[in-house]
């Protein structure tokens, strides 16, 4: 058959054609060929805005500080979590297939529309995770402090699955935060294995990239936040599509958009 059979995209004449990938492998590969410079771009982003509750954690952890974590645990957050939940939107779009040379104009228009519920939940959640992560590294080491020490991680991998959820609605619907954490805490409980693995992952993965400091840098700066966040948006897309109805929102806003156009060109 040889080296280009079968037709790789279906583009030759009489070429057979090949189903877009609807998830997996195939579709991971396809974003990070197709999305490259949406995906440095908005991970970018994301990585400088998170440098601030970083330095503070930091600060915090290795000064023995509390004050630091106070501050800069909300401060640090609500300036993080627009550009999360603006990654997050800009890899939901390639996932749909929207897919524009101008990737950063559909980021600005998402940043802005998101950006009251990201800010809340920036402020809860780098309060939250501020407040454990001080706590854990400064809990005392003897055997009468083990439970306390289990206790925290299970506190810290609940509120990372529930964060995971919480991000991909904050991108995709408008809703109360009560309502969106509320929402985080079912989906989580009726996707249990997902959210599972998806949650080691992260939590491994930001351990590497500690534990490996300085070593890490340049893995942080390559893949910082979207490498997690494109594995995470592959694995609970579909969920999220089938429970919130996205694909059949986002034609009726077309469809919406372009009869609007028509009514303006008469």
């Amino acid at each position: 058959m040889g080296l280009f059979s079968p037709n790789l995209a279906g583009m030759g004449p009489g070429g057979p054609v090949v189903p877009e990938p609807k998830g997996g492998f195939r579709k991971f590969i396809q974003i990070m060929s197709r999305d490259t410079f949406s995906l440095l771009g908005a991970g970018f982003l994301t990585g400088v805005s998170a440098l601030v509750y970083i330095a503070c954690m930091f600060l915090a952890i290795f000064s023995h500080g509390m004050i630091y974590m106070l501050v800069g645990g909300p401060i640090g957050g609500m300036i993080f979590m627009p550009q999360l939940v603006g990654l997050c939107d800009t890899i939901m779009r390639a996932m749909r297939n929207e897919h524009p040379g101008d990737w950063w104009q559909s980021y600005r228009m998402a940043w802005k529309r998101n950006l009251r519920p990201s800010l809340i939940f920036g402020l809860i959640a780098g309060t939250l995770f501020g407040f454990q992560l001080f706590m854990m590294t400064h809990a005392g080491g003897a055997g009468n402090d083990m439970f306390l020490r289990i206790a925290m991680y299970a506190g810290i991998f609940v509120a990372t699955a529930i964060a995971k959820w919480t991000v991909l609605q904050i991108a995709v619907v408008d809703l109360p935060i009560g309502r969106l954490l509320l929402n985080s805490i079912v989906l989580s409980s009726n996707h249990p294995i997902k959210t599972l693995v998806l949650t080691v992952l992260e939590i491994v993965y930001w351990l590497f990239i500690v534990v490996a400091y300085p070593f890490s840098l340049l893995f942080y700066v390559l893949f910082n936040f979207w490498l997690t966040m494109l594995i995470t948006v592959l694995t609970l897309y579909k969920p999220m599509n089938e429970t919130f109805g996205i694909e059949k929102a986002v034609e009726e806003q077309k469809e919406r958009e372009k009869q609007r156009r028509k009514s303006e060109g008469k």
